[in-house]
């Protein structure tokens, strides 16, 4: 029954009885033995490591009393095989094995307990091979258990124990060789021990764990998906079964965190990934610091970790910190000579190159070369895993040819990839990996050298991965994708009539892989719209840009952390654009056009819009279906793990097997799409939407979207009344690109005035620019459509616009363009009231009047003030305390409340801006390359130094009586992130997001006076303002009033007067 009480008792019995045992008498050795048989079973069951050493004593006692005893011999090597597991003491393995030889040599051929000395034996050979790697002990190891099954009569009770051994022995065997037999022997073993051992024998716990390892193995082998599904039902059968205490729990949590992670990499649910990481955490934490085994608990905690990290992303990298901690441990713990360092190093290199790929840091690159090398120095040369070791160092390898350009690295890169092709097996699926590493190299030394043979073995590796990838696997779209880029590389050296139809095949094979993740497919179909465009196939072009832009809500983007999404977002960029322009040129409405921008652009914020809207919440209205969603999505958009061919295997039979659930899931995703939208208030999921609901929007004003592209650039117009395209064929796309990046530049830098006089006139001739190519025209189109009235409105406001700029236009300053001398009205400040919106999905989100009261309607509007005059290590700022007394003095006699904020930290502001109406600040801003973390400064909570309230902070709140962020910061409205131009991610946009229906920022760095003006303005205008009518109105008409007043002062000086700005 397994009761440690009754264990205890035979013990203390058995202790007496020995003591009153003469040491002359002929049963002293018996009762030795039998006394050391319970100790062993004790330490089995509670791990106390005293309780082993005495096993072993009274078995060496006992030994000593009847040294020809064959089976005492044997026992005595399985305490000390014991005891080697548990302290890793090569001695005890060695003694072990030699008295398991001589109980073999003395014991008779016919002795009934001949099985259990091999059995025995098979086990100490065994975990030699384990420490060792010789391939000879485990061959030996199987034949001394297959002896013992021979000998062992059907019915035996033993015949479970020796099935359960080999089933064990087998799997070693195919993981060292990757031979499928031994897999299919193993399971079948273990399936004959656990049919042989009752229901509640404590044994069918490590049968259980053995059924699990088989399957697994079996799993990654063959892709049965009822192969993992076993293997995870026998590991958790194994976890249940295992009680609390016993020391052996810590190798169950360990090999179910293993099969809940391989779940996860072919199914991915990410409940089967925290799982994993739980149990590989509770694997380690039940296993004592000075067993050898706790090197592999780390190795898979450290694996688990690292997948999270590569699949789900960590805005701080934190997984991969801790997987580089926990690989780096269990290295640290594996003997020089272990087998297992070899791969240990693999997967320590492995982290610190992923690290180098995400932060860039060139010495992570170079401590993954060394772990490379290293693996390479440790592992076997017929080892099945060494083709993967040579093809990673390579790859590595020429990760740093590309960084530095040393040819030795790209030669040694080569000569890898050459050696992993060549140890890895003809069909084998790995082929394909080493394949197009190869073509890789071939390809990045034929760019340094522009050797045109390399040009032709790198089409040709990539040519023989082709052939080589099934035709759906998800792999198949980036093989198809980097050979027509290699084949047009090579049309541009060596043109020829037809080439491009070869290519253009190509991308649009790459394109319609439907298991091939979504951004694989969409980088296929914008090469292919361009070849389609080139050859003035219009239409088809347009239409491949749709269906890409369609697959972005299929992109795995949701369940990333921000920094992730932005990357991957950054891969994507352009996209939505291209297919805008794309759309117009094939003569298709405006409407259409405009669609595929709000599908594809401001995807981040569209994600925040989402989660809080009461219309659109599936995860809150119908929580099943979302769920369904979220999984599939994250499926799809998964790659999926390589499997092996058997020998006798068929391509067909392979593909089945490999890509079947894949088929299964893009099925899935298709139809449980089409269910959601057909739930009340769903049918347009991740849809834009429809033409009469985006005409509503521009209720208050026209919207105008400007996209430039290197098809063409148009202007996107949204009335109330239609919804038109202008084409503007002055705004080249190039020219536009070149202005933007002066843009950036203005202000900055070392030149003092000089320099900031040269840069004003250079602002000049941009925004003359922006009106001649862009404003101009639409404004002049609109007036002659009656949608706005010519020249500023004697006794009366301007018209109200809404500008949206596109890609590299986002950050064009739409409100100040135009012709600002004296007596011009050729202006857009002249002519319109302008405010910024990302996407117009984000003008539903913070303006709309029946989501909260009208803006400062409620009889006493709470103003929260933060100054920050002083900010240490930065320049001080003179005029906040002047702006702060400007405001108090518009807001003296209104009622409300307006509190000054003292010393204010990122935490303190976070909480009190919740409870305001309006929030003001006066402070340094900083726009970051990584858009999200654009801050304001303010100050730590001693008060001593500088803190960061960040944009990604910010958006994450959720303000319920917001309405006004005044942000009186230098490039609070600017993204530096030219390639996340579309996500529109900056100050202003946060507070946006964070439900404040206004924000007023500044597109560049300001000048301290001017900004004092244009707020003290600003409020004199907002709280004097007669009347009851719209509040969003009273909000951007005194805006506009007060910087039109700053522009009328020193109309020439633009660097002054146009940075500020209005978005919502």
């Amino acid at each position: 029954m397994g009761n440690l009480d009754d264990l205890t008792k035979a013990i203390k019995y058995s202790e007496g009885a020995l003591a009153v045992t003469p040491q002359d008498h002929p049963n002293r050795a018996a009762l030795q033995n039998n006394l050391g048989v319970k100790f062993s079973i004790r330490f089995d069951r509670g791990g106390d490591f005293r309780d082993l050493q005495n096993s072993i004593k009274h078995c060496e006692n006992a030994l000593a009393a009847a040294p020809q005893d064959p089976i005492l011999q044997s026992q005595l090597g399985s305490r000390l095989l014991t005891r080697f597991k548990r302290m890793g003491d090569l001695g005890d393995l060695q003694k072990a094995i030699n008295h398991g030889e001589e109980a073999l040599a003395s014991i008779a051929r016919a002795h009934p307990q001949r099985a259990s000395v091999h059995v025995n034996q098979g086990a100490t050979l065994a975990a030699r091979f384990d420490r060792m790697g010789d391939l000879r002990d485990l061959q030996e190891a199987i034949k001394h258990v297959e002896e013992a099954l021979a000998a062992t009569r059907q019915g035996h009770p033993h015949r479970a124990i020796i099935h359960s051994s080999l089933g064990g022995m087998h799997i070693k065997m195919f993981e060292r060789t990757d031979d499928l037999g031994d897999v299919q022997k193993a399971i079948t073993h273990s399936q004959d021990a656990l049919a042989a051992t009752p229901q509640d024998h404590p044994n069918r716990v490590g049968i259980h764990d053995k059924l699990g390892k088989g399957f697994s193995a079996r799993f990654e082998r063959i892709g049965e998906l009822g192969d993992l599904t076993k293997a995870v039902k026998h590991s958790e059968e194994a976890l249940a079964g295992t009680p609390q205490d016993h020391p052996k729990r810590g190798a169950v949590h360990n090999n179910l965190a293993l099969r809940l992670a391989s779940r996860f990499e072919r199914m991915g649910d990410t409940g089967d990934l925290q799982k994993a990481v739980e149990h590989g955490e509770e694997a380690l934490a039940a296993t004592p610091h000075d067993d050898p085994d706790r090197a592999r608990r780390h190795s898979t905690l450290g694996v688990i970790l690292f997948t999270r990290f590569r699949r789900i992303g960590d805005i701080d990298l934190d997984d991969l910190q801790k997987a580089i901690k926990h690989s780096q441990e269990s290295l640290d713990s594996t003997p020089q000579d272990h087998p297992d360092r070899a791969a240990r190093h693999t997967n320590l290199g492995a982290n610190f190159a992923s690290r180098f790929e995400r932060i860039g840091e060139l010495n992570d690159l170079e401590i993954a070369i060394m772990h490379g090398e290293k693996a390479l120095e440790a592992s076997l040369r017929d080892h099945p895993e060494r083709g993967a070791f040579c093809n990673n160092l390579g790859i590595w390898l020429s990760g740093r040819f590309k960084c530095r350009g040393n040819v030795d690295d790209i030669q040694k890169a080569i000569k890898l990839g050459k050696e992993a092709l060549a140890a890895t097996p003809e069909h084998h699926p790995l082929r394909v990996a080493m394949h197009r590493g190869l073509g890789e190299n071939f390809s990045a030394r034929f760019e340094q050298t522009g050797e045109l043979g390399d040009l032709e073995k790198a089409i040709i590796h990539k040519k023989k991965a082709l052939e080589a990838c099934p035709k759906d696997h998800p792999d198949r779209a980036t093989i198809c994708t980097a050979l027509g880029a290699l084949l047009e590389t090579r049309l541009s050296r060596l043109p020829t009539s037809d080439g491009h139809s070869e290519c253009l095949s190509l991308y649009l094979e790459g394109f319609h892989c439907r298991t091939s993740p979504p951004r694989t497919r969409i980088q296929a179909a914008r090469r292919a719209a361009y070849l389609l465009y080139s050859g003035g196939k219009f239409h088809e072009s347009s239409s491949i840009l749709e269906d890409a832009v369609s697959l972005m809500p299929s992109v795995n983007l949701r369940l990333l952390q921000r920094d992730d999404q932005q990357h991957i977002l950054s891969e994507l960029s352009g996209l939505a654009s291209a297919a805008a322009s794309m759309a117009l040129q094939a003569g298709r409405k405006a409407y259409h056009s405009l669609k595929l921008l709000e599908l594809g652009r401001g995807i981040i914020i569209g994600f925040a819009i989402d989660s809080r809207s009461e219309v659109s919440d599936l995860k809150a209205d119908h929580p099943l279906e979302f769920n369904q969603f979220d999984r599939l999505r994250v499926e799809v958009d998964s790659p999926m793990n390589e499997t092996s061919y058997t020998g006798d295997e068929t391509p067909e039979q392979y593909r089945k097997r490999a890509t079947s659930r894949r088929w299964e899931a893009v099925k899935e995703m298709e139809e449980t799409l089409a269910r959601i939208r057909q739930l009340p208030g769903y049918d347009g999921f991740l849809l834009p939407p429809p033409q009469d609901a985006l005409m509503e929007m521009a209720r208050n004003g026209p919207i105008i979207i400007f996209n430039s592209t290197s098809y063409r650039s148009d202007a996107t117009i949204v009335t109330t009344s239609a919804i038109t395209s202008l084409e503007l064929p002055k705004l080249n796309y190039e020219k536009a690109i070149e202005w933007m990046e002066k843009l950036a530049n203005f202000g900055k830098g070392p030149g003092g005035l000089l320099k900031r006089a040269q840069d004003n006139k250079k602002m000049r001739d941009l925004l003359l620019w922006l009106w001649d190519t862009a404003v101009g025209p639409v404004l002049d189109h609109l007036e002659c459509n009656g949608a706005i009235i010519s020249g500023d409105v004697q006794g009366g406001d301007p018209k109200h616009i809404w500008w949206v700029g596109v890609g590299q236009l986002s950050m064009a300053p739409f409100h100040a363009a135009g012709d600002h001398s004296r007596g011009s009205t050729r202006n857009t400040i002249s002519r319109a009231i302008s405010s910024y919106i990302p996407t117009i999905k984000a003008l539903t989100y913070a303006p709309e009047p029946s989501r909260k009261e009208k803006p400062l309607g409620r009889q006493n509007p709470r103003l929260l003030l933060i100054p920050m005059p002083k900010t240490p290590g930065e320049a001080s700022l003179p005029g906040v305390d002047r702006e702060v007394q400007y405001i108090h003095d518009s807001t003296s006699k209104t009622p409300g409340e307006t509190t000054v904020l003292s010393n204010p930290t990122p935490a303190k502001v976070l909480r009190q801006i919740q409870h305001h109406d309006i929030v003001h600040f006066a402070c340094h801003g900083v726009s970051d390359t990584n858009p999200s973390d654009s801050h304001l400064l303010l100050l730590t909570s001693d008060g001593k130094g500088a803190d960061k309230l960040l944009a990604r902070d910010i958006s994450n709140i959720v303000a319920q009586n917001a309405q006004l962020a005044y942000l009186s910061a230098c490039s609070s409205a600017k993204n530096s992130s030219v390639i996340l131009a579309d996500e529109v991610i900056h100050l202003a946009s946060a507070f946006q997001l964070a439900g404040f229906s206004h924000t007023l920022a500044n597109l560049w760095e300001t000048n301290d006076e001017a900004s004092s003006q244009v707020a003290r303005d600003f409020y004199n205008l907002l709280f004097r303002r007669e009347g009851n009518g719209d509040g969003h109105h009273r909000v951007t008409a005194a805006f506009h009033q007060a910087v039109k007043k700053c522009r009328d002062k020193k109309p020439a000086n633009f660097l002054t007067w146009a940075p500020f700005v209005h978005t919502g």
